[in-house]
């Protein structure tokens, strides 16, 4: 075996290097990954604090760093038909309503661990010009509420609910997956240009 070794020992310190030249290869993809995700901007769409037109509508950092949250838009689904609206700007309340002017806009940062309300589900319909008789409510298939905000680059995320009527046409918000979806910064860019061009 040494006589072996002592004969192949350049190509024995050549395989060597180059299998410790793929650990450490390993090791700092795994380092790269690990930074990647911390920096990653994650946020989460849940319907609490209420029920009916008075559930509450909550956006979460669950990320490591604040988001500027900077639209918010919010779909909904009649059917065929889809009417979509921005719902930053609380133009459902008067101006001497407001505590301040900046509790009139939901844009501003969250910090890692915060959450903010967009409002109850029936100012954001008033906000959006959208109707909450009862007899409109129950034609609503799907609600879709989508965050854009921004850390070191786009970030962006999803929700989709069904909207369950009862005979009382109490409506109830079923997700239809339980967890909220993230977008690429290019399906971010994408949403917000067609959004913006149909209000235009």
């Amino acid at each position: 075996m040494l006589p072996w070794l002592s004969e192949n020992a350049s190509s024995v310190q050549a395989i060597a290097s180059v299998v410790t030249a793929i650990i450490w290869l390993v090791y700092l993809q795994i380092l790269v990954g690990g930074i990647r995700r911390n920096k990653r901007a994650w946020l989460s769409i849940n319907r609490g604090a209420g029920d009916g037109m008075q559930a509450h509508v909550l956006v979460s950092n669950l990320g490591n760093e604040p988001v500027y949250l900077r639209d918010i838009l919010m779909k909904v689904r009649t059917g065929e038909e889809t009417t979509q609206a921005f719902i930053t700007e609380r133009n459902e309340y008067a101006r001497e309503e407001l505590d301040s002017a900046l509790s009139g806009t939901l844009q501003g940062p969250l910090q890692s661990g915060d959450y903010r309300s967009l409002g109850e589900l029936g100012e954001i319909f008033r906000r959006a010009g959208l109707s909450t008789e009862p007899a409109d409510l129950d034609r609503i298939n799907e609600i879709e509420f989508v965050v854009f905000g921004a850390t070191h680059t786009t970030a962006g995320a999803c929700k989709t609910y069904r909207v369950v009527c009862d005979d009382n046409h109490n409506i109830r918000l079923d997700p239809t997956r339980m967890q909220t979806r993230r977008l690429s910064r290019w399906r971010c860019r994408r949403i917000a240009r067609r959004a913006a061009q149909q209000a235009a």
